[in-house]
């Protein structure tokens, strides 16, 4: 299926494991419409999806549009040489980052009405897992993306591979506590 076709500078990103896109111009802004856009292909793919505002992974300076569905689990993972931000753009997630040992050490609950944007340095385990039906915020780190060793998974949770687990592990967390 062709999407964005009505904007000519964004591509799908054939090469990604999710549905991606990436910018191909060097200047970019993105409008509503493309927001809604977006938040029509999820929904009709069922899936989350992202758009990169830069044009490729070896891109020094990484700013990626990210929608995910409520129930999304990406795995606690850390970069050993990235620090990131995470700006919400609508909907609501929590951000748990942990130690070595998966213990939490800090939570942040973003809203656009209180925290709308969470910054963490280089090797701290983190994830985050929606609290809206969508949440939609922008991702921004050092590029470029490396396949292999980019992203270092805890070793103390879930792979994804059983969804019973992961949901209880998911369940967990949001019962905790806000502001650990």
């Amino acid at each position: 299926m062709e999407y964005f076709s009505q904007y000519p500078f964004i591509a799908q990103d054939k090469h990604a494991k999710s549905l991606s896109f990436f910018c191909k111009d060097e200047v970019v802004s993105l409008t509503k419409d493309i927001m809604n856009e977006l938040k029509k292909i999820a929904r009709s793919e069922k899936r989350d999806v992202r758009i990169s505002m830069h044009q490729s992974p070896a891109s020094d300076l990484h700013n990626m549009i990210i929608l995910q569905q409520k129930g999304a689990y990406v795995r606690p993972h850390k970069h050993l040489i990235k620090a990131e931000a995470y700006q919400l753009i609508e909907g609501t997630q929590a951000v748990f980052i942990f130690d070595e040992t998966g213990q939490v050490i800090r939570r942040c609950d973003m809203s656009l009405e209180r925290n709308f944007l969470c910054r963490f340095e280089k090797n701290h385990y983190h994830m985050s897992i929606p609290t809206s039906d969508l949440v939609i915020f922008h991702e921004s780190k050092i590029g470029p993306f490396i396949r292999e060793g980019d992203s270092i998974f805890a070793p103390w949770a879930p792979s994804g591979d059983n969804k019973e687990s992961v949901k209880m592990f998911m369940d967990n967390l949001l019962g905790m506590q806000p502001g650990i």
